[in-house]
């Protein structure tokens, strides 16, 4: 057996996204993005029996350069990451896209194909949903917590009937006041509970799908104010106006109680795409 056999059998199929033929000139074309693996360009792999034509866009890798140690290592997955976004951005300004997440190996073209078949229908059907719609985020965060405590803690009642009935006793009354201090973190969690609730439901009627998504602490988000909400929200060219204008009205509203809001965007749809399950090295 020669030396590059085994080499050859460590070598797996990284997929970036499930796309139209559109994509196939960016691909080919001089400003081509660069792949994970800076060794093997990104192609395109054609699954000839979809009826519209559907492509995996896709590059080599060593697979063994996926392993645990590594995907555990953010300056490892940071920069390939960064990699594999840049690519799925990139066809989605040619076509519709269907991304999937960072890290989906499989262990041969033949494998990504059966892949393609047994999920075709719905491969097909989120392309025709995504077709000219993008993901946009929508971020809040508490900017003034001393403002946001204050405002809620006036329109809650029952802060308001306990200190109605704070002691003049200055022990009693140290007592009764942290008693009341608690109450008022209570207000405060409900009363961003009830701004997200709500700022979720004037946004999501302007947008053709919504997904309400965990909230970041500090480490992630790269800012010292606490996040308070996250959502992604699918819109088009002709949705993106109108989003814009609910968005204003509430941000209004935060700003008031001591929450800002930020909107960024156009992203590839990875939060509104079909469960694909499955995909992670498949067999040959």
């Amino acid at each position: 057996m020669s030396a590059a056999t085994p080499d050859a059998a460590e070598r797996g199929i990284y997929l970036y996204c499930l796309a139209r033929p559109q994509c196939l000139a960016l691909l080919a074309g001089a400003s081509a993005p660069r792949a994970v693996d800076l060794r093997f360009p990104v192609t395109a792999l054609a699954d000839a029996g979809a009826p519209q034509q559907l492509v995996a866009v896709i590059s080599e890798v060593d697979i063994a350069d996926f392993s645990e140690e590594n995907l555990q290592t953010l300056l490892w997955v940071g920069e390939r990451a960064g990699l594999h976004e840049v690519v799925v951005a990139g066809v989605m300004d040619t076509c519709a896209v269907l991304p999937v997440k960072f890290g989906t190996l499989f262990r041969s073209p033949a494998s990504l194909l059966q892949f393609m078949a047994r999920h075709r229908d719905a491969i097909e059907q989120g392309l025709e949903r995504l077709h000219d719609k993008a993901e946009w985020s929508v971020k809040g965060y508490l900017l003034d917590p001393d403002l946001a405590r204050g405002v809620f803690a006036e329109e809650d009642e029952a802060v308001a009937q306990r200190r109605a009935t704070l002691s003049q006793s200055p022990g009693a009354r140290y007592l009764q006041q942290k008693q009341l201090d608690a109450l008022i973190d209570k207000a405060l969690e409900a009363g961003v509970a009830r701004m997200g609730a709500d700022l979720q439901q004037a946004l999501q009627a302007q947008a053709s799908a919504s997904a309400t998504l965990r909230c970041h602490a500090s480490a992630l988000t790269g800012r010292s104010e606490r996040m308070v909400f996250n959502a992604s929200y699918l819109l088009s060219e002709e949705l993106l106006d109108g989003f814009r204008q609910a968005l204003a009205l509430q941000q209004a509203q935060c700003q008031d109680r001591g929450l800002g809001l930020e909107l960024r965007g156009p992203w590839p749809p990875y939060n509104f795409c079909p469960d694909l399950s499955g995909v992670a090295l498949a067999a040959p």
